[in-house]
């Protein structure tokens, strides 16, 4: 069985529409990154085609005779959830092997067969931790086109087909025009299931084919949980991660293989450096080492950290008055440090910067140059740390 962490709610939806019969030909799973949207999106396909939900033959009763024993009663089925995760068609499913189901996602356009194949692999070992290879990727025209010709056929099994989509955000227009064809007219025994982190920028066509479910971000205490039970991740190691994930399981994951520690420090020294108002010709060649020495992901993880630590810092700002060491920061081991910024810098705009950082990270995922990324960061931070050196 598919492990989702959280999304009740999203969970019941599913529930209560199976019960009535009235499932949807096409859902929208759309939440932020981490939050378990492929998983559902994989438990939703075990779900139509699990073997244990099919309407079981109808037993003829056996001739009685008067000399016989009395037959032993029928065994009842017991009541399956979702999926039952253990027949053959759950099985398959969860390995991404059965033949009556399809994925698409964002490739390159020369990505081979081994690639797709290593990505497939990701889905099936850990759907919160999809392998992502490429660059920029997007949903290509091609793979639409084939699916909408393997929806034409009859399913293998004869238990109908299950299409998923998976980040329907990165359809470009053509892609997106030849899915809502299908959309418009789906195929009998069919079920799609498209996965978004936003419906901003789709086609609002295709959003209004589809029963929209939301997912919601993940709790510290939900991501905690999930990683000391499925991981072994010590308890507080586990609540320490958690924080940092910031909602996302994904992340999460992620960071368990960083050295967090080597992660804070440069942080500080980003934040450290963008402080050092007269010194334009160190902060270029800090610039220019830390874009050389870091790819576009150990750059936003950079990021994440430095809106951590403003984070806290903001945090103490507003509650000056607390005891030491009670309030809710995540550097808890840093809070000499963090009061210090606040002491020092009085008229620091924590919102501002902030919100700077999240720009600065939107733009990283938009494919903007690094370096630019950073130059114009580094000049905002100073003009929102207040002070006129």
């Amino acid at each position: 069985m598919i492990s989702i962490i959280g999304q009740e709610s999203a969970k019941e939806f599913l529930r209560r529409a199976q019960k009535n019969e009235r499932v949807a030909h096409a859902y929208l799973f759309h939440g932020p990154e981490g939050t378990g949207k492929e998983a559902l999106a994989v438990l939703a396909a075990q779900s139509f085609l699990c073997e244990a939900r099919r309407p079981q033959p109808v037993q003829q009763p056996a001739t009685i005779s008067l000399f016989d024993e009395p037959a032993a009663p029928m065994p009842a089925h017991a009541p399956v959830d979702l999926a039952c995760g253990a027949c053959s068609s759950c099985r398959r499913v969860a390995e991404m092997s059965h033949p009556d189901v399809r994925v698409i996602f964002p490739r390159a356009a020369s990505a081979s067969e081994e690639d797709r194949t290593e990505v497939l692999r990701g889905l099936a070992e850990n759907p919160y931790r999809r392998s992502r290879p490429w660059e920029n990727p997007t949903i290509l025209i091609e793979d639409i086109r084939n699916l909408k010709r393997d929806l034409g056929m009859t399913s293998y099994e004869g238990h109908g087909l299950v299409a998923l989509i998976l980040q329907a955000e990165r359809m470009k227009a053509e892609a997106a025009n030849a899915l809502l064809k299908i959309l418009e007219e789906p195929p009998p025994q069919t079920l799609m299931i498209l996965t978004a982190v936003s419906l901003d920028g789709m086609l609002p066509t295709i959003v209004s084919r589809c029963q929209p479910v939301r997912l919601l971000i993940l709790s510290a205490g939900q991501i905690a949980a999930a990683l000391q039970a499925q991981h072994n991740v010590p308890a507080e190691r586990a609540q320490f991660i958690a924080k940092l994930a910031n909602g996302s399981f994904r992340r999460s994951l992620d960071l368990l293989d960083d050295d967090v520690d080597t992660r804070r420090r440069q942080a500080v020294e980003f934040l450290r450096m963008s402080f050092r108002f007269n010194k334009p010709v160190e902060q270029m060649d800090f610039l220019n080492n830390l874009v050389r020495e870091h790819d576009r992901r150990g750059l936003r993880q950079l990021l994440e950290f430095c809106a951590v630590w403003i984070r806290d810092g903001y945090v103490l700002k507003l509650a000056p008055t607390m005891a030491s060491g009670s309030a809710p920061i995540i550097n808890a081991d840093q809070e000499r440090m963090l009061a210090d910024l606040v002491k020092n810098l009085p008229n620091f705009d924590f919102p501002g910067v902030i919100a700077e950082l999240e720009f600065a990270i939107e733009c990283l995922d938009r494919y903007v140059q690094p370096w630019l990324v950073f130059m114009v960061l580094l000049y905002r931070i100073q003009q929102l740390s207040g002070s006129r050196k």
